[in-house]
């Protein structure tokens, strides 16, 4: 029997949202991919779609999973885990807190799986294991929010960088609204470079891009695009403009929107404090 992990990387499709915005490019909510990683009896999955519908047509595993979420596999196999570093426990406390939650419902009404529960905390070096092969639990400061973590298979040479990577969909800086948050989403990525991986699988992604570690440098270059462009228009609707001008190959204008509007308010704002 072999020890060697497989990996496969299936892109739950792009989905309907309520997002508040009246034109139609602005109600979709990003593709996400959801990592399998296969041994001879254990699998591990990362990340799963945001409604119980596609959640439920994503995968039939095999016997024991290792699973970092959901509710609804944990439902179907008992006998999996739930597992993330303590760092992101927490911060999922937080989001299962029922005015963050709400917010999520408004947007899917009626599409999210009940039953939520928090992940068990692994170590504090983030090491699990399946079929003989070590995989580690990464935590990063911030990225696109709070309270990030990345997957590393160091025998694959793969890094499973959820929302710290992204490829051909807007970046969501609506919480990175500050030059001090993009720094430190910046130092996230070269924190990914440093393992010098061969795979590197997004948490949002278009589905027939190549995975690989020049996505870490067209993410930088994103975030540094953004910023300079924030720098010169210091207004959301010019600064969203332009960023479709520079990238009109990509999409989720609803999140471009959001990202320009927050960081514009949040310039704004600290401008003015530093006048007073």
């Amino acid at each position: 029997m072999s020890s060697f992990l497989q990996v496969d990387a299936y892109c739950a499709p792009a989905i309907p949202a309520e997002t508040g915005y009246e034109e139609p490019v602005k109600q979709l909510w990003s593709s996400i991919c959801c990592t399998l990683l296969q041994g001879p009896t254990s699998v591990v999955l990362v990340d799963t779609p945001t409604t119980a519908e596609l959640t439920k047509g994503t995968f039939t595993p095999p016997t024991h999973m290792g699973i970092i979420s959901s509710a609804i596999f944990l439902k179907d196999f008992p006998e999996a885990k739930s597992v993330a570093t303590s760092f992101v426990v927490e911060g999922i406390k937080e989001a299962l807190a029922e005015d963050n939650l709400a917010i999520w419902k408004a947007m899917f009404p009626g599409q999210l799986p009940e039953g939520q529960c928090l992940p068990e905390a692994l170590p504090a070096n983030g090491e699990f294991s399946i079929d003989g092969h070590s995989l580690f639990c990464i935590d990063v400061v911030f990225s696109d929010t709070e309270n990030p973590s990345f997957l590393h298979v160091p025998s694959l040479d793969l890094v499973v960088s959820g929302d710290i990577v992204y490829r051909e969909c807007f970046k969501h800086l609506g919480e990175a609204n500050t030059p001090e948050k993009r720094k430190l989403w910046l130092d996230a990525l070269d924190q990914i470079a440093a393992l010098e991986p061969s795979i590197v699988v997004t948490g949002h992604k278009r589905v027939s891009q190549l995975d690989g570690p020049y996505l870490i440098d067209l993410t930088k270059e994103y975030i540094h695009a953004f910023e300079e462009e924030v720098k010169k228009w210091k207004d959301a609707d010019k600064v969203e403009d332009a960023m479709k001008k520079r990238y009109p190959h990509i999409w989720n204008e609803f999140i471009l929107s959001n990202s320009c509007k927050n960081t514009v308010a949040r310039l704004m704002e600290a401008e003015k404090k530093s006048s007073n």
